[in-house]
């Protein structure tokens, strides 16, 4: 049984005998009744109530989250999970990026308006690092990471959620010790939101999960200058007309969604479920780490303009939240209900990641090639 959302690689069909592909929100006890194998994506909830009676015994999610799996019952069951950690790791780094450059807030950061990062697994980090990269304080939070990185700030969580760009990386989850589940709070919001108020302006870009925030908290947000960006929100999938109308962009849940991260996800699964299965000696996919490096040349389009400039345009044309944007509110209604998100995101164009990729700038303009590089571009003549 597999989401339709999973792309079936060679490598993953290799290994799949007879399958039957579902949406996820129909993927229900009946549905898994007779399957040995279980793929999903982030929308399926897989715990004892799902599988219990079936003959289920390995469950992959082709998503880096797994908070949509009671591994705990998983495992009293003797069913054998695997998930897909960093595969949109890149993909949400760009799209945080051009958030970043469609909010105007481009320019601001490369001129050192720090950075603050919640959670630093492997998007943060390599957040963390192309923001360096391109010359920006970073400060972040992540009580469960014991090497921390190079050159960036350990602080407090208020420290960092009052950052004038604050993202969220963390994952979800309610361990004991340091739960992420709804961590912003009212209290913690209104620190942030009063923060905003003393400078006039901040940036707040949700891109990991929407229960890290209570409603709550997203309400007082929303009633600061932030300018707020959300992928994920509290109540996901369904999207209130306040909500909406006090965003300043909103995607639905795509932060992740290239199509080289959905590639890397099933070749990830593909290779957890050949270790399950004893299929180790077929050859397949190991290096997941530059999926996007090599294909078709990214074309300069901005040539004439000011280094600054250049790269702004460059990330919002790359980008997707802006046309994403523009789809749910062309829908009309001023709010989102969990049909219209399923559609959105069925109907979503995935693009290409582009980092690692070549582009040609003339040597003549330095500026532009140096910009290009440290955006993480493969600069040519």
């Amino acid at each position: 049984m597999i989401d339709e959302g999973i792309p079936i690689t060679p490598a993953l069909s290799h290994l799949m005998g007879k399958a039957r592909v579902l949406s996820g929100r129909d993927i229900d006890a009946k549905a898994v009744a007779d399957a040995e194998v279980l793929l999903v994506r982030s929308i399926t909830r897989v715990d004892r109530h799902l599988l219990e009676g079936s003959k289920v015994r390995f469950v992959g999610s082709a998503t880096a989250g797994t908070d949509h799996i009671d591994t705990g019952a998983l495992a009293q069951m003797g069913v054998a999970w695997a998930a897909a950690p960093g595969s949109n790791a890149l993909a949400v780094v760009e799209y945080v990026l051009s958030a970043i450059a469609l909010s105007g807030f481009l320019p601001r950061v490369l001129n050192g308006l720090p950075v603050g990062i919640v959670g630093l697994g492997e998007v943060g980090t390599r957040l963390a690092m192309r923001l360096q990269q391109l010359g920006c304080a970073v400060l972040a939070y992540d009580p469960l990471i014991k090497d921390w990185p190079d050159n960036v700030v350990r602080a407090s969580l208020t420290d960092v959620l009052c950052q004038p760009v604050v993202s969220l990386h963390a994952s979800l989850h309610r361990q004991s010790r340091h739960p992420s589940h709804g961590f912003l709070d009212l209290k913690q919001a209104a620190c942030v939101a009063q923060a905003a108020e003393r400078r006039g302006m901040g940036l707040f870009i949700n891109a990991a999960r929407g229960e890290l925030l209570t409603p709550e908290a997203l309400t007082r947000l929303l009633a600061s200058p932030l300018t707020v960006i959300l992928d994920t929100w509290p109540g996901e999938p369904v999207l209130s007309q306040a909500v909406l109308s006090g965003a300043a962009w909103v995607s639905p849940h795509i932060a992740g969604h290239s199509l080289d991260a959905k590639v890397r996800g099933s070749n990830m699964l593909a290779l957890a479920l050949a270790r399950w299965a004893g299929e180790e000696g077929y050859p397949l996919p190991t290096d997941f780490s530059a999926l996007s490096a090599e294909g078709h040349m990214l074309e300069d389009r901005c040539g004439g303009t000011d280094a600054m400039a250049w790269a702004a345009d460059f990330l919002v044309n790359q980008g997707t939240l802006g046309r994403e944007d523009a789809r749910i509110r062309a829908l009309g209604s001023g709010a989102l209900s969990a049909s219209d998100f399923d559609e959105l995101r069925k109907t979503y164009q995935q693009p290409s990641e582009w980092s690692g990729r070549a582009i040609r700038i003339p040597s003549g303009a330095p500026e532009l090639r140096e910009v290009a590089s440290r955006l993480g571009l493969n600069v040519l003549e």
